[in-house]
């Protein structure tokens, strides 16, 4: 069964907003086939591609698209490379940085935002994850 995301693995801070994605990794490797490395580069970050494998890059999109899940749809003039996915913690909670219109509409809510992944396993099947974003309230 998968597990629900405990309290202590978000930032302190009233939950503003959450948003989670269902990743199908046989779906991701078909896409980033069919398109290129032109694909690639319109979502990571070139920090993203460096230090990720093709499954963690394709997990970290699952993570991207939950971001604009907890924005509400990604604003004019932003893209996906606006939103930089951290390392995981020992606690697989990342940390998340907006850049442009994204880091504008996280300043004008006054949140910061985290993301994970939780393995679906044997309960979805072995190709699946879900992916995880939340907006918690921002440090005064």
């Amino acid at each position: 069964m998968i597990s629900a995301i405990d309290a202590c693995r978000v930032p302190a801070g009233r939950i503003r907003g959450a948003g989670v994605d269902l990743l199908d990794h046989q779906r991701f490797a078909l896409a980033a086939r069919r398109t290129g490395p032109a694909w690639w580069r319109r979502i990571f970050d070139d920090t993203e591609v460096a230090a990720e494998s093709a499954v963690s890059l394709a997990r970290l999109f699952g993570i991207k698209e939950s971001v604009v899940k907890v924005v509400g749809g990604l604003p004019a003039g932003s893209r996906y490379r606006d939103i930089i996915v951290g390392r995981a913690g020992a606690d697989g909670v990342r940390p998340i940085e907006l850049r442009g219109e994204l880091a504008r509409w996280s300043d004008e809510h006054g949140v910061v935002l985290t993301g994970g992944v939780l393995p679906a396993g044997d309960v979805l099947g072995p190709e699946l994850d879900l992916c995880w974003a939340v907006a918690t309230e921002a440090a005064q």
